[in-house]
This record gives C-alpha cells, sequence and structure tokens, in this order.
C-alpha cells in the first residue's frame, strides 16, 4: 500500500472502496470472508495493520487455536466443527467489551479454518505493549472463550476440543516487508498457542497416570437382549474413569492413553476391574469385555487371561466374549490372529465391535472370523426413517446368516428403531431403551422389554 498522510482517513476511504468492490463482484466475499462464522480473514487486516505501524510502531496480535483434540469432524461431521466454530466467534464477540476493547478487530487466520486472529488496539496508558500485561490478556481471553463454550455446547462435545490462546508484538522495520512482520508475528502467537496446549496435554496425561497407578477405574454394565425372547443373554463391561471428571467417559480415557503410550496399561486395569465385577454375573449370561487392539499383541493377555479367568475365578471362558473395538488400526494381523487363535482354544468367543464404522471392518471381520459382531450405533440412529442405513442393516443380517454370526445393534434408544431392527430381522440389541450402563447387576425387571 502507499504512504499516505492522515492513515484513519486512508483506512476509511480503503474500506469504502473495498465495499463498492464487494457489491459490484460479490465472489470477493466468498474469498476473504469466513462461511461459517462471517469473519474476514487475515487479508482484510492489512489496511488497519499498516495505520497502527504508522502511528505507534508495533502491533500486537492475539490467535485462538480450536484444537480438533478427539477429532470432532472425524467423529460428528464437519457440521459439527463448524457449530463449535460459530460458537466460539460469538463468545469472542460476548467478550468484547470486557477482556476485548471494542476496538479491537477479531478476523479468522483462513476460509474454513480451526483459529482466530485479534488485531488489538494499541494500549492505553503506554507507549508499547507491555509483555506481561499482553500474556495476562491471552489468559483472560482462554479462560473467558472456554467458559462462554461450556455453557452453549453439549457436555461431550466440549470434552472433545481444546482451545488455546497465544499472542506476539512485533514492530515496524523499513527493511522488511509489512507482510512478513506480520507472518511472524502470528506464526509466534501460533506457536505459543500449541506450547499452552502441549502443557495442557502433559498435565492430562500426568493425570491419566495418576489414575492407572491408583486403580481408579469402575466397571458398569450394558444388557444385551435377544429381540425374539425377551431375555438378556448376557452384559457389555463399560470402562468408567473418576465420576464426574474429564475422564469418566472411555474415549476420553484411551484418547490420552494412547497419545501417551499407556494403552497396555490402561487395557490392563480395565479388563482386572471387569473381570472383578463379572464374579457376580448371572447364572447362564455372557459378559462382553472390550479388548483394544493394541491390547491384543500385549505378551501378557494370554497369561492374564489364563490366570484371571481359568485359576483365579469360577468363571468359564464359555462365558466370556471378547470385544474388539476398532479405535485404532489393527497393523499386525499375523500376530492378532495367533493371540485369538490361542483364546479361542481356552474356550473364549470374539466379537466384533462397530461394524459399519471403524478403521478397516471388513478387513477386521475377514481376518478374526468373530462369533458375534455389533452394528454400530451410526447406523441404528434413525434407521426407522433412513431407507439407506436399511439396507445397509439388511446386507449385515444376511452376512451374518450366512456366516452364522450373532448379530447385535447398538445404540437403541427409541421403540420404532427397534421395531424396525425387529422388521429386518435383527436377533440381538442394545441401548438406552432397554437400561443404562449401571452398576453391575441390573435385575430383569429394571431392563425393559424383559
Amino acid at each position: 500500500m502507499s504512504e499516505a498522510p492522515g492513515g484513519h482517513k486512508y483506512l476509511l476511504e480503503s474500506w469504502l472502496e473495498f465495499h463498492e468492490a464487494i457489491k459490484a463482484h460479490p465472489e470477493i466475499r466468498r474469498l476473504l470472508f469466513d462461511p461459517v462464522t462471517g469473519l474476514p480473514t487475515t487479508p482484510l487486516l492489512f489496511p488497519r495493520i499498516e495505520s497502527l505501524m504508522e502511528e505507534c510502531g508495533e502491533i500486537s496480535v492475539l490467535c485462538l487455536n480450536i484444537v480438533k483434540y478427539s477429532k470432532i469432524e472425524e467423529i460428528y461431521g464437519w457440521e459439527v466443527f463448524d457449530e463449535v466454530m460459530r460458537q466460539a466467534a460469538e463468545a469472542l464477540e460476548r467478550i468484547t467489551g470486557s477482556e476485548l476493547r471494542d476496538t479491537d478487530i477479531v478476523a479468522e487466520l483462513m476460509i474454513s479454518g480451526n483459529a482466530f486472529v485479534v488485531l488489538l488496539s494499541p494500549p492505553r496508558t503506554t507507549d508499547h505493549m507491555v509483555h506481561d500485561s499482553l500474556m495476562k490478556l491471552v489468559q483472560r481471553v482462554q479462560h473467558r472463550v472456554c467458559g462462554e463454550l461450556k455453557t452453549v455446547l453439549e457436555p461431550a462435545l466440549y470434552a472433545k476440543f481444546g482451545c488455546y490462546a497465544g499472542a506476539a508484538t512485533v514492530r515496524h522495520d523499513p527493511k522488511r516487508r509489512l507482510e512478513r512482520i506480520v507472518h511472524e508475528a502470528l506464526d509466534r502467537a501460533l506457536a505459543q498457542a500449541d506450547t499452552h496446549e502441549a502443557a495442557d496435554a502433559e498435565e492430562r496425561r500426568e493425570r491419566l497416570r495418576e489414575i492407572i497407578d491408583m486403580g481408579a477405574v469402575r466397571t458398569l454394565v450394558h444388557p444385551v437382549v435377544d429381540l425374539t425372547s425377551g431375555e438378556i443373554v448376557g452384559y457389555e463391561a463399560l470402562s468408567r474413569g473418576p465420576e464426574g471428571g474429564e475422564f469418566e467417559r472411555p474415549d476420553k480415557l484411551f484418547k490420552v492413553a494412547y497419545d501417551a503410550d499407556l494403552v497396555v496399561k490402561l487395557e490392563r486395569l480395565c479388563r482386572k476391574r471387569a473381570i472383578e465385577a463379572a464374579q457376580a454375573l448371572p447364572e447362564g449370561r455372557l459378559m462382553f469385555l472390550n479388548v483394544e487392539p493394541e491390547a491384543v499383541a500385549d505378551p501378557e493377555l494370554r497369561d492374564v487371561m489364563f490366570a484371571s479367568i481359568l485359576k483365579d475365578s469360577d468363571l468359564e471362558p464359555a462365558r466370556i466374549v471378547l470385544e474388539i473395538t476398532e479405535r485404532t488400526a489393527i497393523t499386525d494381523f499375523v500376530a492378532f490372529r495367533s493371540t485369538l487363535e490361542y483364546l479361542r482354544m481356552l474356550g473364549f468367543s470374539v466379537a466384533v465391535d462397530d461394524a459399519g464404522a471403524g478403521f478397516g471392518s471388513l478387513q477386521c471381520l475377514a481376518e478374526v472370523k468373530p462369533e458375534w459382531l455389533k452394528i454400530d450405533m451410526s447406523l441404528t440412529r434413525d434407521i426407522d426413517t433412513d431407507e439407506v442405513r436399511q439396507q445397509l442393516v439388511r446386507s449385515l443380517v444376511t452376512f451374518a446368516e450366512r456366516m452364522e454370526v450373532n448379530l447385535i445393534a447398538e445404540g437403541v434408544e427409541r421403540r420404532e428403531q427397534l421395531d424396525m431392527l425387529v422388521s429386518l430381522g435383527v436377533r440381538y440389541a442394545q441401548g438406552f431403551y432397554f437400561s443404562l450402563p449401571v452398576e453391575p447387576f441390573p435385575s430383569d425387571e429394571d431392563v425393559t422389554g424383559v
């Protein structure tokens, strides 16, 4: 941009010209304004940045990075992540006038990205931005945005993302292009946000280590119902962390465990607690124990299962179903099959979870040849009204019949879903419609339909 006296007048004239250009060429808006939040992107900050450099000799930027902590987009879809970004933009708007000043400008780093940029106004009482004041602002903005989002997002969704802020100040250098100076500021601010994220992740890993060391995992059970007889055939053992805490849900427990290389230790603890709970298993019923793919390769699994089931309890292996959960891809099917063959020789049977989802369900089915197959709840959801889901489940029913596999539909929450599953030929089901997960073991009278 050319030099011009009267920075504010030049800035106003530039924006008026730009407004006219957008009216004449609306496609420009799609290139420079984020379609989700409606916020401008970084290039539109440059007139204000140039003005601040002329007036103050420096600029300060604050970056807020919305981290896809547990793969929100992959789990829930892009629409849900877009909603998170919309809510974050609205949270920034709500704190403008308190933590942020009315003259601060909020933008997005790029179209459809996951980071916000705040171009901060010059300080009121000093000639230059004081570093300590800037760091305190970072902490306040991060805290307030997280607090705002906690009130508007579903608790399960809120627990699956991170929100980290960082900031930087850069000064005018006549030997360097303005664009390079600005991108240096953005890089430094995002790097600081990444540092906060890394510290948060290490703290989270330390809390998980403490949970494992203290054995602070409990077991709930969820009934599996025979839809033809209405009887309970078994229970899935569900691991939970400390009640009411961040690690109560198993997806968070195991996500951090994989990141921290603690999955085998966590798996052993969950398995130990589930086997302890299974000592009270009602006669004639099965217990489904979740097993992570990585834990199948655990060299201690054979001995642990032999010792804890065959030697140290009255449970017969035939009453235990090892349920392979595909949270991560199976990388070594040779070792995987070897362990499963040994466990089958002892009398255990095998289930594959998440049919219709997961990382490699078809290959897993071909390699494992399970006795039980669970239909993922993503297929059960809206199956009473969605013909595509109905056709997919019908195909699984045909496959199960031909391969003599027992088929279980997960995630049944409504009578309409149940009626459709029965009409499609699904034999077994579990879900909140029958019972919430409870401490072992619910009476038959407390399970709907039994």
